[in-house]
């Protein structure tokens, strides 16, 4: 696996509060990393600067060995995706009208939409499972469906890194295994995806790596076994936990039980 994107010293404030504080982080292709940490803690500025939807106020970052910030637009699009918390249209598109707008960066100035588009934008539904949709507007579906929708227009961009904030938040247990078995299968066609995912047990059982964040900075970057731990739940959510290794998976799982507030 090689390295796909590249974190140096970036840093983001918004006006004399800071936010983000001299990150460092490479991060390899065909891997599904979840960011988890308390709310307000800058997971989502993190992502938004790695879609470069913002400007660090310090450091850089890297795209396959190019600045991020030297790349143009349309480079940008083409290389990464960015799914944002909302998923709310108040327009009347079909679903496969927003999947297919996944496919703008790859076509031409005032093109009209390709077989190839319609094509890649169908088999995008068909992996999320949507297939059924494509014809309801977006305004009829459920918030889990609208993830779903937004994620398949997400596939549709084919883009090297996906970035996803809270993709399985407020949802029902079958849309968050759904949402998460489709990112399994990107992953396992080399694409990275980045996910801030508030279920900590969800993010062991998926993520092949945990970028634990606090207040800026990164606390932890390794596997879920080794990053969820009552020491780290501790220090990061001020909450006591119980972790285990669920005996079906074998992966890392966590009960809270008790928390400290230090507000």
């Amino acid at each position: 696996m090689g390295v796909i994107m590249q974190l140096r010293d970036v840093s983001f404030s918004r006006g004399s509060r800071s936010i983000i504080q001299s990150v460092n982080l490479t991060l390899h292709s065909g891997q599904f990393i979840g960011l988890i940490g308390p709310n307000g803690t800058g997971k989502s500025t993190l992502l938004r600067m790695m879609a470069r939807l913002l400007k660090p106020d310090e450091g850089y970052i890297e795209l396959n060995t190019a600045r991020l910030k030297d790349l143009t637009d349309l480079e940008v699009a083409r290389a990464i995706t960015y799914m944002p918390q909302s998923t709310e249209l108040e327009y009347q598109f079909t679903v496969e009208q927003i999947v297919q707008m996944g496919r703008h960066p790859h076509r031409k100035k005032w093109q009209g939409i390709r077989r190839e588009d319609l094509r890649i934008a169908d088999k995008a539904m068909e992996l999320t499972g949507i297939e059924c949709l494509k014809k309801r507007f977006i305004t009829t579906l459920s918030g889990g469906e609208r993830q779903l929708v937004f994620l398949a227009r997400s596939i549709a961009q084919q883009s090297q890194v996906v970035l996803l904030d809270e993709p399985t938040s407020d949802l029902d247990i079958y849309h968050q295994v759904k949402i998460c078995e489709v990112i399994e299968k990107l992953v396992q066609e080399g694409k990275t995806v980045i996910a801030a995912i508030h279920d900590i047990n969800l993010a062991a059982r998926y993520c092949d790596r945990i970028l634990l964040f606090h207040k800026g900075t990164i606390m932890g970057f390794d596997e879920p076994g080794k990053i969820i731990t009552p020491e780290n739940i501790l220090r990061v959510f001020q909450t006591s936990a119980y972790t285990f290794k669920d005996p079906y998976l074998e992966k890392r799982q966590v009960i809270p039980y008790a928390i400290y507030d230090n507000h």
